[in-house]
């Protein structure tokens, strides 16, 4: 299936791009898709604590994900 993902902070940094396109299994999980992430791009799987959100929710790594689901991925945030 074919996703789009909407990349924020270091995540937007590490992959080089806000919006990322890629392709995934029929039945891929949102562990899947960090496992993706991780493989092509090897930083990614520094991050500590990421949340990823399926169409306007947060989705833990066991979720299903489905073509055309909006899927973003949001970093730690830091302030002061």
């Amino acid at each position: 299936m074919n996703i789009k993902i909407l990349c924020f902070g270091i995540t937007r940094d590490i992959i080089g791009q806000f919006e990322y396109a890629t392709s995934l299994g029929e039945s891929a999980t949102v562990a899947d898709l960090k496992q993706h992430l991780s493989t092509n791009f090897p930083t990614f799987a520094t991050l500590k604590s990421l949340r990823v959100a399926i169409n306007s929710e947060y989705a833990e790594d066991s979720a299903m994900l489905k073509e055309n689901d909006e899927i973003v991925l949001i970093p730690p945030v830091s302030g002061g």
